[in-house]
């Protein structure tokens, strides 16, 4: 979709989602920002976005979808819209915190883990809500990173 389409399709749209829109555009901006000049707990922290850097507790199996209301799922499929288009960059990570920040108010946490891949090393971020992960496989390609002062 390019950017003046988008630029129509939010012009059909309501007040409601201009709104949700230009919130997610400035979150979108401090978390770019962010990324580039500060820590990522420090980030999370100004985002009110739970980091959960804990390897020993797994959320639960899922056990059906997680449920979202109406407005959460608006806000979250905005929030994918903006992530598309240039400027921003809509990496695992980036798009972790921004629905991170969406679900503030529900019991969330964004998960971080590694892999090594033959001679490399990937990295893959995902959501957890209700103790229930939204990406179920990453668990089982990727561990959990541990908090610093674990590693030592």
């Amino acid at each position: 979709m390019s950017t003046l389409r988008a630029a129509r399709t939010l012009a059909m749209a309501g007040p409601l989602v201009w709104w949700d829109a230009g919130r997610t555009v400035a979150v979108v901006a401090v978390v770019e920002i962010g990324l580039r000049t500060v820590k990522l707990h420090a980030l999370a922290r100004l985002l009110g976005v739970r980091l959960r850097l804990d390897p020993q507790s797994s959320p639960r199996p899922l056990s059906g979808p997680v449920e979202f209301s109406p407005r959460e799922r608006q806000r979250l499929q905005v929030a994918r819209k903006v992530l598309r288009h240039r400027p921003f960059n809509g990496t695992c990570l980036r798009r972790s915190l921004v629905a991170g920040w969406i679900l503030r108010k529900r019991d969330h946490g964004v998960r971080i883990g590694v892999r090594k891949a033959g001679d490399t090393m990937a990295a893959h971020s995902w959501l957890e809500v209700d103790g229930i992960s939204l990406e179920p496989d990453a668990e089982a390609f990727y561990s959990s990173l541990a908090p610093i002062e674990d590693l030592s």
